[in-house]
């Protein structure tokens, strides 16, 4: 177990009162709060293992499982095994008091349904693609969308006219030739594409394959036994990125449906083909345009009516619970890429959620975006798939380095990647490490979920505090897009940079200064603000459920005319609006003075930390401060205020990894009795504090990523003991000295060998993995890497010969002293090979298995070891 976790300070300020079921719930978390992980079905299913599985994830401390076909499923998927083994699993998952729940694809992303719905051609995703071409050298394409003229400098054009076969380019200008192209066809597709989600029939007929055949072999379970659906990375198509696509011209290619020009005429009232160079570059070097903005606005509200409502829709009529996320979330310019605004997302899913990859990522905005939709709309959990892209040495400080600020923002439903069925064949290569038995703590992780149901919980009671709305300006980027917009997921250009950098700037500086804030999408803005009074008479912004006191303006490029309404709205009635920096320039993507009208109406801040934090802080009605021993604030420390019936939940976490702050003191403007809670050990303390002027003030330690969660109560003492000494609490965890055994043998790992392929000649030794792609090109076989057509797709659809040919490896390693105990040579699938140990043929008849049932163990015969080099 990590020491670093088990000598964190623990603090906790709840909502609950500090009697009754919240205590005992607080002691012994229930399954709601625990984890429920991507449990991968990788290999050849039998119920046996998966129930023998279930109850490991059961002693790991989970709460459920997401069943999730992935890289190497054998068992046929959407087959009838593959129902007979969900019903079976989450009948036991149900005695076991675990909750089950389906995801909706064969790997991901989710919409084609293991390539069975893209074997239809009209379903298969399309995009509009640009060929350029010097007048000089041009000939008229049997096929195309639209052909024009102009000077192109780069991305910028002047002069442009649409062409016939019977108007030629004028000499010395480009000729640009859009057409229709479809997605290159991939094998991680089971050798199709990925689907139009603009189109509602491919939608319509992915639900008929999937959720259907659910509803028809699980019939009552939906909604009981089997809680809800994952949806995964659903996208409608990358935007000038050429991102997830194999296609030559992928750069210069963005997405698009045979509706698209109609809806698009509709809509906005003129053509969207005449103005297709427009869209794909510069007109005049102008990076911002209507056209671009309303290409990008019709590709959301399409993506959302034809792919998230449908599928939501099924949910909530067959009561399932919608969850998952969509592609890709870390930043303004990678969700405009795939997306739109995943805000606009979110509001289609029950618990909407998002994906945090790999140890580093602390993009703490993504989370910031889903939980504000959530609070808006009601939505009570925040999933997030966490953990992913990590390896094996990732120990517990880590899972809590990733884990805690998740949590602190609003994830209540951790879907850990990745739990595998199996490591056999390619599935030992998909993102590890496995979060199950075949890694060593497995035994152990239970302090890990206990620790996070508990903060959970407590981050569950009442509401939170949060009175400050910023507005989000993904549209910003929306107006800006075009060909060399972006590389891969990142901006281009210097403005889109600095808006970027700008984005981030305004999280660090409100969270930095202990200022909780929500986002608001300027769509759901339009449709969901309004201005209101409290029972004070105070001007209140609400937006859906929740109610905000300041609207802050970041930098923006463009904002909505209907987002300006409703602030000098808001303004009139005596609300406070901030504008942060310079105002937009743009309304609707048009150049025009209203923002800084608005602005010069409005409170302004200088772009700077201390000028917005100073902005908003007059009208937040409970402000907490959190301070060095110096008096200055400490900017590495996030914080969450919440309030119920009984007083007030605050939590606040250390966020860097290296420092400790000793003596903080936090101040919150509120009076009550305060008790800490542990919630890595289900104990409660009371806590020494001091108050003035209306605030309640107290010291506290922050170790390095530690977390502390207190409860302030609407009385004037608590009735629990106080917390021993920091001194104590390690005298009696660290005595000494420690008896330990090793909990498995030794092991000698053999992953150097020298090898040949059929009767040629012997190479080197080098690394098994060098070995295997020279295998694979020699046999002409697919590299690794997770892309293989799925082998229950092979099986069925196109079954080929397995045998290919004779590899020879040949393992050596040294001896010093001849083993006196029993030796096991572990092995993938013996029966495969013969196998001679110093030249003697030895049984491969496996008598059990180590790590992971599908690495067999074979006893080797003692005496034929021998002290010096010796060869498998």
């Amino acid at each position: 177990m990590n020491k670093r976790w088990t000598t964190i300070a623990s603090l906790a300020l709840c909502a609950a009162a500090a009697t009754g079921q919240i205590v005992e719930d607080f002691r012994n978390p229930g399954p709601e709060f625990r984890g429920k992980p991507f449990w991968s079905w990788n290999g050849e299913l039998t119920q046996q293992e998966l129930n023998r599985q279930m109850r490991v994830l059961k002693d790991m401390g989970m709460g459920g499982f997401f069943v999730h076909s992935r890289t190497g499923l054998k068992t046929e998927y959407l087959g009838e095994d593959w129902f007979r083994l969900i019903e079976s699993s989450a009948g036991e998952a149900q005695r076991l008091g675990m909750e089950a729940w389906l995801y909706d694809e064969d790997r991901w992303p989710s919409g084609t349904a293991g390539g069975l719905v893209t074997q239809k051609p009209e379903y298969r995703q399309k995009f509009i693609g640009l060929h350029t071409f010097p007048a000089a050298a041009f000939e008229w394409p049997a096929v195309a969308v639209a052909v024009f003229a102009c000077d192109l400098s780069g991305t910028s054009f002047t002069h442009c006219a649409r062409l016939s076969e019977q108007t030629p380019p004028g000499p010395g200008s480009t000729v640009l030739v859009f057409s229709v192209e479809e997605m290159d066809k991939s094998p991680f597709y089971n050798g199709y594409t990925y689907a139009d989600t603009l189109n509602r029939e491919a939608t319509d007929y992915f639900i008929k394959l999937t959720h259907e055949k659910y509803r028809k072999h699980l019939g009552a379970q939906l909604g009981t036994t089997v809680k809800g659906i994952f949806t995964d990375e659903p996208h409608r198509g990358a935007a000038f990125t050429g991102f997830g696509m194999s296609n030559p011209n992928r750069l210069r290619m963005t997405p698009w449906t045979e509706a698209l020009p109609v809806r698009f005429r509709e809509r906005f009232g003129y053509d969207l083909v005449e103005r297709l160079p427009e869209l794909f570059f510069y007109k005049n070097g102008e990076h911002v345009a209507p056209v671009k903005w309303h290409y990008m606005e019709l590709l959301q509200s399409m993506f959302l009516e034809n792919w998230a409502r449908p599928i939501h829709e099924w949910c909530q009529a067959n009561r399932m619970v919608m969850t998952g996320h969509v592609l890709h979330e870390d930043s303004l310019t990678a969700q405009a890429a795939m997306q739109g605004s995943l805000m606009r997302f979110y509001e289609h899913m029950d618990y909407p959620g998002v994906d945090v990859l790999a140890e580093g990522n602390r993009n703490y905005w993504i989370v910031k975006q889903v939980a504000s939709v959530a609070r808006q709309l009601g939505q009570p959990r925040i999933l997030s798939e966490l953990y992913g892209v990590t390896g094996w040495q990732f120990n517990f400080e880590s899972h809590k380095y990733v884990g805690d600020w998740q949590a602190l923002f609003g994830v209540n439903l951790r879907c850990h990647h990745l739990s595998w069925y199996t490591m056999g064949g390619e599935a030992k290569r998909d993102y590890p490490a496995s979060i199950s038995f075949q890694s060593a703590w497995w035994k152990d992780y239970k302090f890990v979920e206990d620790y996070y149901a508990r903060l959970n919980l407590l981050l569950s009671q009442g509401e939170p505090l949060r009175d400050v709305l910023v507005l989000n300006p993904v549209e910003s980027v929306w107006a800006q897009v075009g060909v060399g917009w972006a590389e891969g997921l990142d901006p281009s250009t210097k403005p889109l940079q600095e808006l970027e950098r700008s984005y981030q700037e305004m999280f660090s500086w409100l969270a930095g200064s202990h200022i909780d804030f929500d986002y608001g999408d300027e769509e759901m803005l339009g449709r969901l603000g309004k201005v209101e009074r409290d029972a004070d008479g105070h001007a209140m912004l609400r937006v859906g459920k929740a109610l905000y006191r300041v609207a802050v303006v970041p930098r923006m490029t463009t904002i909505r005319g209907t987002s300006l309404s409703l602030l000098d709205e808001f303004r009139k009635a005596g609300g406070r609006v901030v504008f942060a920096g310079p105002p937009p320039a743009y309304v609707d993507a048009i150049t025009s003075s209203l923002g800084a009208q608005l602005a010069a109406k409005s409170e302004r801040a200088a772009w700077s930390r201390e000028a917005v934090a100073a902005a908003c802080k007059p009208a937040i009605a409970v402000p907490v401060e959190i301070l060095d021993d110096a008096g200055r604030t400490l900017e590495s420390v996030f914080c969450q205020l919440r309030e119920g019936e009984s007083g007030k939940t605050l939590v606040a976490m250390n966020m860097d990894r290296e420092k400790w702050f000793k003596r903080a003191r936090i101040r919150v403007r509120a009076s009550g009795a305060i008790s800490e809670w542990d919630c890595q050990h289900g104990e409660r303390f009371s806590v020494a504090t001091q108050s003035r002027d209306g605030w309640t003030e107290w010291a506290a330690d922050f170790a390095p990523l530690g977390e502390h969660v207190f409860v302030l109560e609407n009385r004037k003492e608590t009735e629990v003991a106080p917390k021993p000494s920091y001194r104590e609490v390690m005298r009696q965890t660290l005595a000494g000295p420690f008896e330990y055994q090793l909990s498995e043998p030794n092991v000698c790992v053999l992953d150097m060998a020298r090898y040949r392929i059929k009767e040629g000649k012997w190479n080197p030794e080098t690394e098994i993995l060098k070995i295997d792609r020279a295998v694979r090109t020699a046999f002409d076989l697919p590299m690794r890497g997770g892309d293989m057509v799925q082998p229950w797709f092979s099986l069925k659809y196109e079954p080929k010969p397995l045998v290919k040919g004779r590899v020879t490896m040949a393992f050596d390693f040294a001896v010093e002293h001849l083993p006196e105990g029993a030796v096991t040579l572990a092995i993938e699938q013996p029966g495969n090979f013969l196998v001679r140990l110093n030249g003697r043929e030895i049984s491969v008849a496996p008598d059990g298995w180590w790590v992971d049932p599908a690495i067999k163990t074979v006893r080797l015969p003692m005496g034929l070891f021998i002290k010096g080099a010796n060869q498998v």
